[in-house]
């Protein structure tokens, strides 16, 4: 029986006929960063979608602690997924935005996590704006904040370091260095340098496993 904390088996999705994931299977432990590398469109998003239950692959599973995803809602809870498209209510603030979405999710003290967190990628410096009338960069931030400052079991992050300056950058590595003390975390990039922090944990931070996939 496989005892990996996440196993994908023959995983196969297609879209308008073209194979874009064909019979894909590997198995990750938990506390393991997982860089998923490779070009565009050599299917990276589309594994971190089907992972995120946005989309339904055409064959195949994925199994979190032995049980099916697809088979339980309850997974959903223990995922946060972070996606290179720009999601948000037009009418609210991105402060609103973000405390809207953390009581969706559950969280109990949604103003105090808020609060407490908003120098994290500088988001202060723009909260009373409407996302409309954000850079792509700082809808980026958006993103990532709403992603990885709650608590989440596995972090799915689609492209994290596309439009963020150094300094962000700098911030995001210490982020994801902090979480993978105790979470499971997948990226993708068609870098292959990436994040210092990938660089990093593979050279220092022997504790964990570290996966290199490509797409190509």
């Amino acid at each position: 029986m496989d005892k990996s904390y996440i196993s994908i088996n023959n995983l196969c999705k297609s879209f308008d006929n073209t194979k874009i994931i064909d019979n894909l299977s590997f198995s990750i432990n938990q506390g393991d960063l997982v860089k998923i590398s490779g070009k565009n469109g050599s299917g990276k998003s589309t594994l971190l979608k089907i992972f995120a239950q946005i989309y339904k692959q055409d064959a195949g599973e994925i199994r979190l602690e032995g049980e099916n995803i697809n088979n339980s809602s309850k997974y959903k809870s223990k995922i946060s997924y972070c996606s290179t498209d720009f999601i948000y209510y037009r009418d609210l603030t991105v402060k609103k935005n973000i405390i809207f979405y953390f009581r969706i999710i559950g969280e109990k003290n949604y103003k105090e996590l808020y609060e407490k967190n908003k120098k994290f990628l500088n988001l202060e410096e723009f909260e009373h704006f409407y996302p409309e009338n954000l850079s792509n960069g700082q809808k980026k931030k958006m993103n990532l904040f709403r992603a990885l400052v709650p608590r989440f079991e596995i972090y799915l992050i689609d492209e994290p370091e596309n439009g963020l300056d150094k300094e962000s950058l700098n911030e995001l590595d210490q982020k994801l260095e902090a979480l993978i003390a105790q979470n499971t975390i997948l990226y993708t990039s068609h870098n292959v340098n990436s994040l210092n922090f990938f660089e990093k944990t593979k050279k220092e931070l022997k504790l964990w496993k570290i996966y290199q996939k490509f797409f190509w």
